[in-house]
């Protein structure tokens, strides 16, 4: 799907984006600064493999450099993967993310869709699962999950972390998850840090299953501003009050599910779904734009929803406070 995800600001004045899962309210003026003071690394090849940003991520979660595989993005991770288990049949649990479905269909997956993870009957080589989920912001029991894994341990289970920084609740960790021969880890720096144009994630898991998807790696394929934006991220300390932002998430979606005419899905983490009560997210988005220079995310293109969804992530108070005010006055 190269349209209709989020974050669709091209050609639009926007003040406030509430479309993609990150805080835009993150400050990354030192990361800037960073940057332009080795914009000259561009002039020479990155290493064709990122190495050294592997390094630390190794040295950070305890885990060895075979067990790591970087990536331009999560995105590019999952059609590698898709890649590597060419042909085989996947299941996904939805609604999700659009490019595990995507990425499979390209690479001749026979598909199977399913509504909740413990509906899973073994009868696939891989699941796919965002945890946290995308669009919905549910986050999937820890012991549930290992449950099903250690049940099925000839199942490949492709868990996409990529919002685990935005939740309380536990998840799988880096060393945990590699000592699985069934399991592997999908992880962005693109949301904690909001560096989408950069493209950076990674993968975790086991030697064996890593080994398998490296395969198909092209060399080159983080560039060098990555590169060295996630070193300098990883060795500096950026805080973020997960507890505080989630808080402001709570009072945020209280003060929306008191609106008539919408009702509001809240789960675990910074975002989650809103629905409209028989008008349409496509004439809301466009109401906001037009108006209030404000951006939502339309989720009718998401498997299993429809054209009254649309999902949020949570912004600064008066952002919030602004979004509630416009929706009010639309309704």
């Amino acid at each position: 799907m190269i349209n209709g995800h989020g974050d669709d600001i091209y050609g639009k004045t926007i003040v406030s984006n509430f479309s993609s899962n990150i805080y835009n309210g993150f400050d990354v003026s030192e990361l800037d600064t960073h940057l332009r003071e080795h914009i000259s690394s561009i002039h020479s090849y990155p290493e064709p493999d990122a190495a050294s940003l592997a390094s630390l991520i190794s040295k950070k979660n305890n885990i060895s450099l075979e067990n790591i595989c970087l990536t331009n993005g999560a995105t590019e991770a999952i059609y590698l993967i898709a890649q590597a288990f060419r042909g085989k049949n996947s299941s996904i649990v939805i609604p999700t993310f659009s490019e595990y479905e995507d990425a499979c269909k390209v690479n001749e997956h026979k598909l199977r869709f399913l509504n909740l993870l413990s509906d899973f009957d073994g009868n696939s080589d891989l699941v796919w699962l965002c945890n946290p989920n995308n669009p919905t912001g549910k986050t999937t029991d820890k012991l549930l999950l290992l449950d099903i894994i250690k049940r099925f341990p000839r199942i490949i289970f492709v868990i996409d972390q990529s919002y685990g920084f935005f939740t309380l609740m536990e998840t799988l960790q880096m060393d945990e998850a590699t000592a699985y021969p069934n399991v592997i880890l999908l992880h962005s720096m693109t949301k904690r840090y909001v560096i989408p144009g950069l493209r950076l994630g990674y993968i975790t898991g086991c030697e064996s299953v890593i080994d398998k998807v490296r395969k198909y790696c092209m060399p080159w394929s983080v560039n060098q501003l990555a590169i060295e934006a996630g070193k300098y991220l990883l060795q500096n300390d950026f805080p973020l009050n997960i507890q505080s932002y989630l808080d402001e998430t709570n009072r945020f979606a209280y003060e929306l599910d008191k609106i008539k005419g919408l009702n509001v899905y809240r789960e675990d983490t910074n975002f989650f779904l809103c629905k409209l009560a028989g008008r349409t997210a496509k004439d809301l988005k466009s109401y906001l734009i037009d108006n209030h220079g404000i951006l939502i995310r339309d989720a009718a293109n998401f498997r299993g929803l429809d054209e009254h969804y649309f999902r949020v992530a949570t912004q600064s108070f008066d952002e919030n406070n602004n979004l509630i005010k416009a929706i009010k006055e639309w309704i």
